[in-house]
């Protein structure tokens, strides 16, 4: 039986709720592998794979049943031009350069507050096999399960306001969603990106790549570390243990490779839609001017919904839901926080 797509798009309600019934099945999802007796390390594989397939999961459910076509949210059928995935390879290379420093002397900081150390991963970076493995799960699973969560089914909810909120909405849910806040900051800043990104292209193969290029070259950093194959310097730099100055000065210049590629990106955008359709610029307010340019680039059409009754009623319920993923997300963050405060 073939499936009939009515919606090329979630409401910012049905998007929440997808993500946040995602979320809390991961947890029972953890509670029940547990419960099953398995070693620790076993536990930690089961988890990383089984936590990207439930989130996928609950997507795809939540697809069917309100006939959302998972291809349109997705943009699987759209790819981008093959001259501009080496773009996304390096602006995730910039994303490395420019956050990961930065983020490492906030998570300095927290220390001298009195929070606990990173968490401990299962990566097993002695053993060429284990790592392998490893290093396929946490950049190909995470490259489809958690774009196709948010970069497509939140983040076509969240355009249903503005281009702007859909973008950093979907940023703080990824940061949050990691659960440490060791890694806020830079899971916000890389979401921020990753989710411009997606909304510029029209789907996840530009989040997906920088997502998954991100998560490789992290878990390399620290192979090259564990193995002395990589220059300490190098490595202290992307930890923050350098010299501040240093630091700063190669952050800066990461953030201006980064601008730089962004405006490369956006400028070839503005090339592949002017050849099917003309700019036409639009009068009014600045935030109205950006937001119109950006629906324009990301190949939508910009249409004004009349205001009635029910659409204010349905907002207002999806704000509300909203709301409520982000609470419950960052009280889970709050509360991992607790048992590492010093007495």
């Amino acid at each position: 039986m073939k499936l009939k797509w009515d919606k090329k798009a979630f409401d910012l309600g049905t998007a929440s709720m997808t993500i946040l019934i995602a979320f809390c099945s991961q947890i029972i999802f953890q509670l029940i592998v547990k419960l099953m007796g398995l070693s620790a390390f076993a536990r930690n594989w089961v988890a990383v794979v089984g936590n990207q397939v439930v989130l996928f999961g609950v997507c795809m459910i939540f697809c069917v049943k309100n006939r959302v076509n998972p291809a349109e949210i997705t943009g699987v059928k759209r790819p981008p031009k093959w001259y501009f995935f080496p773009l996304f390879v390096l602006i995730a290379i910039s994303c490395l350069i420019a956050f990961l420093p930065f983020c490492a002397r906030f998570s300095y900081l927290l220390k001298d507050f009195g929070y606990g150390d990173e968490p401990n991963y299962f990566i097993p970076y002695h053993s060429s096999s284990g790592f392998t493995l490893a290093f396929l799960a946490l950049t190909i699973l995470p490259a489809i399960g958690e774009e196709t969560a948010l970069r497509g089914v939140l983040l076509s909810g969240g355009k249903e306001r503005s281009p702007l909120f859909a973008i950093f909405f979907t940023a703080i849910i990824f940061a949050l969603l990691h659960c440490s806040l060791h890694q806020l900051i830079h899971q916000f800043l890389l979401g921020a990106v990753m989710g411009y990104l997606a909304y510029l292209t029209g789907g996840i193969y530009a989040s997906a790549t920088v997502h998954l290029v991100n998560n490789g070259l992290a878990m390399l950093l620290e192979h090259g570390a564990e193995h002395g194959w990589l220059n300490k310097n190098v490595y202290f730099y992307f930890n923050g243990a350098l010299d501040v100055g240093i630091t700063v000065a190669w952050t800066c210049v990461g953030f201006f490779a980064l601008a730089m590629l962004l405006v490369l990106v956006t400028c070839l955008m503005h090339r592949e839609r002017s050849k099917t359709k003309e700019y036409i610029p639009v009068l009014g307010p600045l935030s109205q001017r950006i937001r119109a340019y950006m629906v324009y680039l990301s190949g939508e059409e910009l249409v004004e919904k009349e205001e009635t009754e029910e659409s204010r009623s349905t907002a207002r319920y999806s704000l509300i839901l909203a709301i409520v993923l982000f609470a419950v997300l960052a009280t889970i963050v709050l509360l991992t926080l607790i048992p590492e405060v010093r007495e």
